[in-house]
């Protein structure tokens, strides 16, 4: 049996270097701003679900939170690991398997870090033990793409070069799925990776959380926190609670 794409795709070099943008001081611009929007305190304890290198976790630790991040790639958390401190602590796990901690305040799901798999069941399975890892009155927080804007904004196809490879990207939406086909042509030859992201909406989002027992608290547009929109808006926040 394959794995499925995204062990492949993120634990290669590839995966990296074409998102190589995707850096420290991108993450510690918009988690200073998503976390003084959401009014996160000093000394509450944070979930980073699916962390990778753990540059979001390490912003967190530094305003206060007491963060664990958690990823599937091995080699993910290997690197992010160089950073672990008494308030910042990196474990590898898998969002479909109950996870190893819990009693946190804040779970938080970024950088449309799910709608990977191949079932309605399997993404219900992952937001439950999110919403496991919560205490009473917890927040769960997830950023993801907004779909909407992203299916009408589509671009078919485009190449991206640097000093490792030459990325040919092509785009479509297979039965309601956004697919990113991407050649990876290099010294040693041609590889052949995708990525396959459910274009989910916000009923949908919602529908998930009400089933892991949370309660939406509301839908946001960008870090910022502004009214959702779904043609306009650049991110599609979801903040739900846990009851007490």
């Amino acid at each position: 049996m394959n794995s499925p794409w995204y062990e492949t795709w993120f634990n290669t070099e590839f995966y990296h270097d074409l998102y190589r943008h995707r850096d420290e001081r991108e993450a510690r611009g918009f988690i200073r701003e998503l976390c003084e929007n959401l009014g996160t305190t000093e000394g509450e304890h944070a979930l980073d679900m699916a962390c990778g290198k753990g540059r979001h976790a390490k912003v967190m630790s530094e305003l206060g939170l007491i963060t664990t991040g958690i990823d599937l790639s091995e080699d993910s958390i290997a690197f992010a690991s160089r950073w672990a401190n008494e308030r910042l602590t990196f474990l590898r796990g898998n969002m479909l398997e109950p996870l190893p901690v819990n009693g946190f305040d804040w779970v938080f799901n970024l950088f449309t870090s799910f709608g990977y798999f191949e079932s309605d069941l399997e993404h219900q399975q992952a937001i439950q033990h999110m919403s496991n890892a919560l205490k009473p009155g917890g927040r769960f927080v997830m950023d993801y793409m907004n779909s909407t804007k992203i299916a009408s904004k589509l671009v078919p196809a485009n190449e991206v070069q640097t000093e490792l490879a030459t990325y040919s990207i092509t785009r479509s939406i297979e039965n309601s799925t956004i697919v990113k086909r991407i050649k990876v042509t290099h010294d040693s030859g041609t590889v052949d990776f995708e990525e396959r992201v459910r274009a989910f909406e916000a009923e949908d989002l919602k529908r998930f959380v009400e089933q892991a027992d949370l309660k939406l608290v509301d839908i946001k547009g960008d870090y910022g926190l502004s009214e959702y929109l779904p043609d306009q808006s650049e991110r599609l926040i979801l903040i739900a609670e846990k009851p007490a």
